[in-house]
């Protein structure tokens, strides 16, 4: 019974460290807001950064949905941030994505 509280520990501190990773995560992006295919690169390389950095920390089913979670966030972010420069005159302006 002692080493499953041991073990419910670390998995809590990992869980714990893989929310930390999530709520840091601060990317810059670049994409032109009248090109749908830049903008889904955008998305994709927010989704490749979350993915890295947390990489070692996979498999946990809380972690998996947080992480969906994150990823869906970031990509309404991205898609609000290009429906709102559709006005601006400026291309490939970089932004950044917290």
């Amino acid at each position: 019974m002692r080493e499953n509280a041991k073990t419910l520990f670390v998995a809590c501190e990992d869980i714990a460290t893989a929310m930390n990773l999530l709520e840091s995560i601060e990317v810059e992006i670049g994409f032109d807001s009248d090109d749908p295919e830049s903008i889904e690169k955008a998305i994709l390389a927010v989704e490749e950064a979350i993915n890295t950095r947390l990489s070692g920390h996979r498999g946990d089913a809380r972690i998996e949905s947080a992480i969906l979670r994150v990823k869906s966030d970031f990509r309404c972010a991205i898609l609000d941030q290009a429906s709102s420069d559709e006005d601006d005159e400026e291309f490939g302006i970089a932004h950044t994505v917290h």
